[in-house]
């Protein structure tokens, strides 16, 4: 399970004021809206809809997501809920899988690297000084496209010391749409099945 404190923070902050709508409710067939305006979409609204063996999720942010897996999707978010999101495992029960919400990550490129070095010093195997040259030629450049960014990393050089395999190390992460819709999934069917504990999903449905 991964946790992305910024953007948990970011989702709580973007649906503070959000209450549910409940569209349609029938067994497998959900159709759920999530909005800081019941009689409209609202800023960062999304919707939750399920059928036997699929959950869409769209709205203001994104182009919207399918995942495919279980006959009742609620139960295969549900499953590991206690545990925060889990976006590796999602990501691969969607049509175009993991890469297809990835992009590439300064922060995750500039965090393995520290922690190769890291690794590399622990066992003795890195001159003196090569941190400072480290922070001096590869962190302190401009690290934001991946090309570049590649070969900085593999034309590091020092006192014979230098990264091995670098074309395959993987400087690409979940991208931050994705995140939020992870975090919007679970906390949605959180509000659901609170409501729906309490025997109050009548009063969230809306009213034509």
């Amino acid at each position: 399970m991964s946790e992305y404190p910024k953007i948990a923070a970011r989702f709580a902050r973007d649906t503070a004021q959000h209450g549910m709508l409940v569209l349609h409710d029938d067994g497998l067939y959900r159709h759920l809206r999530f909005t800081s305006n019941r009689n409209g979409y609202g800023e960062y609204w999304f919707d939750l809809v399920t059928w036997p063996g699929r959950l869409a999720m769209c709205g203001d942010v994104g182009d919207g997501y399918i995942f495919t897996r279980h006959p009742d999707m609620f139960e295969f978010f549900r499953a590991g809920r206690r545990w925060g999101i889990n976006p590796h495992y999602w990501a691969e029960k969607l049509g175009g899988g993991r890469r297809s919400v990835k992009e590439y990550s300064e922060d995750l490129l500039r965090q393995l690297v520290v922690e190769r070095f890291v690794e590399d010093a622990r066992w003795g195997g890195v001159p003196a000084g090569t941190g400072k040259a480290l922070r001096t030629w590869v962190l302190n450049e401009d690290l934001t496209d991946e090309h570049t960014a590649r070969n900085v990393v593999e034309d590091f050089a020092f006192k014979g010391y230098e990264f091995k395999d670098v074309w395959e190390w993987d400087f690409h992460d979940y991208d931050d749409t994705f995140l939020w819709s992870c975090y919007a999934i679970t906390w949605g069917i959180a509000q659901y099945d609170k409501v729906r504990k309490y025997g109050l999903l009548n009063a969230a449905k809306q009213v034509a």
